[in-house]
């Protein structure tokens, strides 16, 4: 079974088709070059889907950056150290 670290590491590399070591705490909403305004709404899809939680406008927003989206679902509950 898949450990929430790596489907969330997998949402970054399937949605904006990124190579496995692309994947950094560094990246950024408008940083990245993929992680564009599209790529963002593809991407918040696919972790909705994922991690079958639901983000409202004001989490949209916040989440801008890999750590952002990491707090984001931690705070709807997903567990990324005790899995």
């Amino acid at each position: 079974m898949m450990r929430n670290i790596e489907k969330y590491r997998n949402a970054f590399i399937d949605v904006l088709d990124l190579e496995e070591d692309d994947v950094c705490e560094d990246l950024a909403l408008g940083v990245t070059r993929e992680w564009d305004s599209i790529g963002h709404m593809a991407l918040i899809s696919e972790i909705e889907d994922v991690f079958d939680v639901s983000l409202d406008s004001e989490w949209i927003t916040e989440f801008n950056s890999y750590l952002s989206g990491m707090e984001l679902l931690k705070r709807l509950g997903v567990d990324f150290i005790n899995e």
